[in-house]
């Protein structure tokens, strides 16, 4: 498996298909996060699929991700099941030295059986116990290679939250594909099956449990660590250039991160046009920017609790009037506006919540 190109391939595929792996992460994330996890696995299978079918080069739709509810229950098992031994794992993790390096040796395995799990049930309909133990399987192949694989979608998909709030919102779908592109090649290997010898579960049985234990008096008693923001910026930069070969830049100061020709940030980008008007009542999120921070290719994010109706009237008229010709167009409560000037052109998405607007600001010039 090479890495590099594993992850130069999401990067390639996440920057063509940014609108609607954008969209759909968002909004499989906020379903997941407000059903508590009960509908993560067939949200997140939805992705994978829809991940797969852009690899492929096929047409990619956004109701993908609404297209595996039969798989509802099945994914809901291994869920419950895989989240349950990561939250042992957590717990565990909280103990100083000992607690860390199993937490971290764990983490990127258990992170990727899930996805793979997922993908089985969703993709080939297996059973959510077929699913984990075929997963299993696919990891033990190669552990050392997809736990560092893991660990970098891991960071790849979390990176934004080191710096910014919702920048965890636009790295988010570069972990998804990743997972995605490692599912596609895994599942159509043959792999042999993994066992371990009884004697050796029984004494990993008991040692977990001893650690669990410490690890919950730990946690009572408010002991262990408070995890550096420092030390994870500095950790992640190390890895991602290490594995990568592109250099990566993470500047908590300033909330930005850059890595390749791939920029990330908090805010508005420096050069951000000033005739594309801020909505007013709409809190600035993050930005991302193609190379040397240009303005082609990238998309800033907002909030407003406004109604989209109001923030698509703002737009229509405030971008005529700033000289843009705006082009209207809805697709169902989503509303977008086009517009164009010169060699600029750009689209503004405003997709309605339940609480909140989520303004999406793409620009590009030929």
């Amino acid at each position: 498996m090479d890495l590099g190109k594993n992850i130069q391939q999401s990067f390639d595929l996440y920057l063509k298909n940014f609108g609607v792996l954008f969209l759909a992460c968002l909004i499989a994330g906020a379903i997941s996060f407000v059903s508590f996890g009960i509908l993560a696995g067939p949200m997140i299978g939805g992705v994978l699929v829809l991940g797969i079918k852009l690899n492929r080069g096929e047409k990619g739709e956004l109701n993908e991700i609404f297209s595996h509810f039969d798989q509802f229950l099945p994914t809901l098992v291994a869920t419950l099941l895989l989240w349950g031994a990561g939250l042992v794992f957590n717990i565990i993790g909280i103990i100083p030295v000992i607690g860390w390096i199993i937490n971290l040796a764990v983490s990127p395995a258990l992170t990727i059986v899930y996805f793979l799990a997922v993908g089985f049930i969703v993709d080939q309909k297996m059973r959510p116990i077929d699913a984990i133990k075929r997963s299993i399987d696919c990891f033990a192949a190669e552990p050392v290679q997809l736990w560092l694989y893991s660990l970098v979608m891991l960071i790849l998909g979390g990176i934004g939250s080191i710096i910014l709030i919702v920048g965890a919102i636009l790295t988010m779908p570069l972990g998804m594909m990743g997972m995605s592109i490692i599912y596609q090649q895994l599942s159509l290997k043959e792999t042999p099956l993994f066992k371990l010898d009884k004697q050796i579960v029984r004494i990993a049985g008991i040692s977990l449990a001893a650690l669990l234990v410490i690890g919950v008096v730990f946690m009572m008693f408010g002991l262990g660590r408070n995890s550096s923001r420092n030390r994870g910026a500095g950790l992640a930069s190390k890895i991602l250039s290490g594995v990568t070969g592109e250099k990566v830049e993470i500047d908590q100061k300033s909330s930005k991160f850059k890595i390749g020709n791939l920029s990330f940030g908090s805010g508005l980008p420096e050069n951000f046009p000033k005739d594309i008007p801020i909505y007013p009542d709409a809190e600035v999120g993050g930005f991302m920017s193609g190379k040397d921070n240009e303005l082609s290719g990238s998309t800033t994010t907002l909030t407003s609790k406004d109604s989209a109706a109001e923030i698509y009237d703002y737009y229509m008229t405030n971008l005529e009037n700033k000289g843009w010709s705006v082009t209207p167009n809805e697709l169902g409560e989503m509303k977008m506006v086009n517009f164009q000037k010169d060699t600029r052109s750009g689209i503004i998405t405003i997709n309605p919540g339940e609480s909140q607007c989520d303004i999406l600001i793409g620009i590009t010039s030929e």
